[in-house]
C-alpha cells in the first residue's frame, strides 16, 4: 500500500502551526528549534502538553517532520 495514514485532526493542527512557524518546507535553510517547536505548542491553548508531545512524535514517526540537528523541519509535499 502506498496510500499514506491520515493525521488525526489534532495533528493535522500541530503540522500546520508547525509549518507557518518554520517557512518554506522546500527551503533547506528554514527551521526551528526544538525547544522552540516545543515552547511554540505549549503556548497554544488548543493543545494540552501530552497532545502536543504525542503529534510532534507521530509526525516525526510519519515523516511529516524531521530533524537537521537541533532543527524541526518540514517534510516538502507535492501538495
Amino acid at each position: 500500500m502506498d496510500r499514506e495514514r491520515r493525521l488525526p485532526p489534532f495533528a493535522d493542527d500541530v503540522l500546520t502551526l508547525l509549518t507557518e512557524a518554520v517557512g518554506d518546507p522546500d527551503d533547506e535553510s528554514d527551521g526551528l528549534a526544538k525547544a522552540d517547536a516545543k515552547a511554540l505548542l505549549a503556548t497554544d491553548d488548543r493543545f494540552t502538553e501530552s497532545d502536543a508531545a504525542h503529534a510532534h512524535d507521530m509526525l516525526h514517526n510519519r515523516g511529516r517532520i524531521y530533524y537537521v540537528d537541533d532543527q524541526v523541519r518540514i517534510t516538502p509535499t507535492d501538495d
